[in-house]
């Protein structure tokens, strides 16, 4: 009976001890998974306004779509709170970044492109696990090409 006693409380001492490590783990996955997905808007923007010309408008617009899950909690994932390109949940658009939470500290990737971002209702935020898409085009602003990020219509 001691054995039994002594053996249980070793494994909740042995769980206690690794269930950080498990959740460190699992939001380093996520945020890998989220900064891979920054990268690929990174480098479809780029292609696109490096080998493309802008157009006067969207609908005849060299475009690209970026597609992307978010993960779902689980024992190897960590659920983010919210993903946003273009700048934070509920802040000005047209930023240049791919704004993300998974745990408590707030994430911003810059994005690396030549011209400037717009998007036009505000941030693109997805904030459910799944598939999701954006779609990028290349657009002759006032000031010159833009990119236009805005969400997949038809995702």
């Amino acid at each position: 009976m001691i054995r039994l006693v002594v053996a249980a409380a070793l494994a909740v001492a042995t769980l206690a001890v690794a269930l950080p490590a498990v959740d460190d783990a699992r939001t380093a996955r996520s945020d890998t998974l989220i900064e891979r997905t920054a990268d690929r808007v990174e480098r479809a923007g780029r292609a696109l306004a490096t080998t493309e010309d802008a157009v006067p408008t969207r609908s005849t617009a060299a475009t690209r779509r970026v597609a992307f899950t978010l993960p779902e909690r689980s024992l190897t994932a960590a659920q983010p709170g919210f993903v946003a390109v273009g700048g934070p949940p509920g802040g000005p658009g047209n930023r240049s970044t791919v704004t993300y939470a998974v745990s408590s500290p707030t994430h911003r990737h810059h994005l690396g492109i030549p011209i400037p971002v717009r998007t036009p209702q505000g941030p693109v935020v997805f904030r459910d696990p799944g598939p999701h898409a954006v779609d990028l085009a290349l657009v002759r602003g006032d000031d010159g090409p833009e990119l236009v990020v805005t969400r997949a219509a038809d995702w």
